[in-house]
């Protein structure tokens, strides 16, 4: 279920997230397309409206992405059986001294206006019951313009599924070729007759189900962000409840 705080309520969490010091996920759109990155609160100022954290940096620990003034934020971290989510723009870049002297890079953020909270057990993966099928595509590079004539790479059934990605479930001679790091569009239907989810992906694994079956991994990409074209984290956090009541 997703819950919005009122205001007295997320200003505690951004203090609990300062004080704690905090681990987050951050996810930003940039030319190359989506990346998801690692940082930390460092201060939390509600009179003025900012947040302070430390420059974020890729899991791989390589060289930190150019992230600009005005730039939008996915911001997303644990608070005991609930994640927190938000998105906030850049207000500058500091380097400052920390407590014990040495420089950091720093990133200044606007407070943000809506936070979600969602039970973090929609984070777990749930295995779809083999008499159910939902189907899902595939799109080449992300989500296709609608104005566009885009076909599928391939299709197939859910396999199993969270609110972090999707297992999809075909046939080995629909095999796309995809190489790890990929970014796909996918979409996911229950019936014809209802609302597709529409997101984007990224591609992380291959397993095999049997000698000519394949189960594909993808990552969804940017949920925090609001993106015209594509589900909202709502209608995805609601499918996701939705798929638990079929077990």
């Amino acid at each position: 279920m997703n819950l919005n705080p009122e205001p007295t309520a997320q200003r505690s969490i951004l203090e609990w997230a300062v004080e704690k010091r905090a681990d987050i996920m951050v996810s930003c759109a940039t030319d190359e397309g989506w990346i998801n990155l690692r940082s930390q609160f460092i201060r939390f100022d509600p009179e003025q409206g900012l947040l302070q954290i430390t420059y974020p940096m890729a899991p791989d620990l390589g060289a930190p992405p150019e992230l600009t003034v005005g730039m939008a934020l996915g911001i997303s971290f644990r608070r005991s059986h609930k994640k927190c989510l938000f998105v906030s723009p850049i207000v500058m870049r500091r380097v400052e001294s920390d407590e014990n002297g040495d420089q950091r890079d720093t990133l200044i953020l606007r407070t943000p206006e809506q936070m979600r909270e969602l039970q973090r057990r929609a984070y777990q993966r749930v295995t779809i019951p083999s008499d159910h099928f939902i189907a899902v595509k595939l799109w080449e590079g992300g989500v296709p313009d609608p104005q566009a004539v885009a076909w599928p790479l391939c299709s197939g059934r859910v396999a199993n599924m969270s609110m972090g990605g999707v297992l999809m479930d075909i046939r080995a001679d629909q095999n796309p070729r995809l190489r790890v790091g990929d970014v796909v569009g996918i979409e996911i239907t229950v019936r014809t007759s209802s609302q597709p989810i529409v997101v984007e992906g990224r591609y992380r694994h291959c397993v095999m189900h049997g000698k000519d079956r394949l189960g594909l991994g993808f990552q969804f990409l940017g949920l925090e962000h609001e993106v015209e074209g594509r589900s909202s984290i709502m209608e995805v956090a609601e499918f996701v409840r939705n798929v638990r009541l079929l077990r």
